[in-house]
């Protein structure tokens, strides 16, 4: 019985290596928690094609909007960890959900393992042009001499530009007010045509703003300048520290996925960006090709999940 059970246990993980072995042998599902449009969709159907081309097999995008990312997450977490589902995330659905909210159907750490990051969209500090205001210092000196007087808009509660300022103000030890918007484009046209006086928005949605003298572009939220403002200080050249985020997409799959898969969809998805064709089409979006080990894409979620949940416990946000 011990020979015929050890012959079983070891047929079963000869036949997993040899599934493993032959991945993909069918169609991989790229499931996306937004409509079709945008950055983290077009991040999607770009490596999708690569991932096609290179590994010999159809990649489906399967766009699921709608709850937050819930929907997509959590369809995707509870897929078998086998390859063929993997899960386009971003900082909402990755590390500002499991704080934001008090519950979700997903858990962001334990229900997935990281495949690779794929784009990074800078943002960017932007006021009206009719503000008493045309630098980051001078935006820190109008901020602290009438607290509350400033305000600034966002997509919405508990997103990426409403935390972002929410941060700043936390290191800059300033007072300045929220009007959430319903949406992205509204909340940069709100600054743009001066309803409120500032807000933090990608480089690429706001450019018409900034061609056209709408908007100055005050600071950067990285760590680094970017190449399309060489010119914008960082947040933490104005003297405000720490701040360093962006919009950025990371390809996720099911926890429990063998790591001979991660690892092969990770150097793959590297070749890809490397691509001259590829890093263009991202680039016109505004999204920089973005590729990095699994090790660092771990790190990285460590970090902003830690940071978002102490802005959303300081700040006092949740969601409505």
């Amino acid at each position: 019985m011990k020979r015929l059970l050890a012959a079983a246990i070891a047929a079963i993980v000869a036949s997993g290596a040899a599934a493993q072995d032959d991945y993909p042998n069918r169609a991989i599902t790229i499931l996306v928690p937004f409509a079709p449009g945008g950055v983290v969709d077009l991040a999607s159907r770009t490596i999708g094609e690569g991932l096609s081309r290179r590994l010999g097999q159809e990649v489906i995008v399967e766009n699921r909007a709608g709850g937050s990312g819930f929907i997509a997450a959590t369809a995707a977490a509870q897929a078998d960890p086998d390859g063929y589902t993997l899960f386009m995330g971003e900082a909402g659905t990755l590390t500002i959900n499991p704080s934001l909210f008090e519950d979700t159907p997903y858990d962001a750490e334990a229900d997935f393992t990281t495949v690779s990051t794929i784009t990074d969209t800078p943002l960017i500090l932007v006021a009206n042009k009719n503000a008493d205001f045309k630098t980051f210092e001078e935006f820190l000196a109008a901020a602290r001499a009438e607290p509350g007087r400033i305000t600034y808009s966002s997509a919405g509660i508990g997103t990426l530009n409403h935390l972002a300022p929410e941060w700043m103000a936390m290191e800059g030890d300033l007072d300045i007010q929220h009007i959430p918007y319903k949406g992205g484009r509204p909340a940069a046209t709100a600054v743009a045509s001066g309803e409120v006086d500032i807000s933090v928005v990608s480089y690429s949605s706001t450019k018409p703003f900034i061609d056209s003298g709408d908007v100055v572009v005050l600071a950067t939220t990285s760590a680094e300048r970017i190449d399309p403002s060489p010119d914008t200080p960082t947040m933490q050249e104005g003297g405000v520290p720490n701040i360093d985020t962006s919009q950025w997409t990371g390809l996720m799959a099911p926890a429990g996925t063998p790591d001979s898969i991660l690892d092969m969809l990770n150097s793959t998805i590297a070749e890809i960006l490397a691509e001259p064709e590829v890093a263009k089409t991202l680039t016109e979006a505004g999204a920089a090709p973005y590729p990095s080990s699994r090790a660092d894409f771990d790190a990285m979620l460590d970090r902003l999940r830690g940071q978002f949940a102490t802005i959303i416990e300081t700040a006092g946000i949740s969601a409505q």
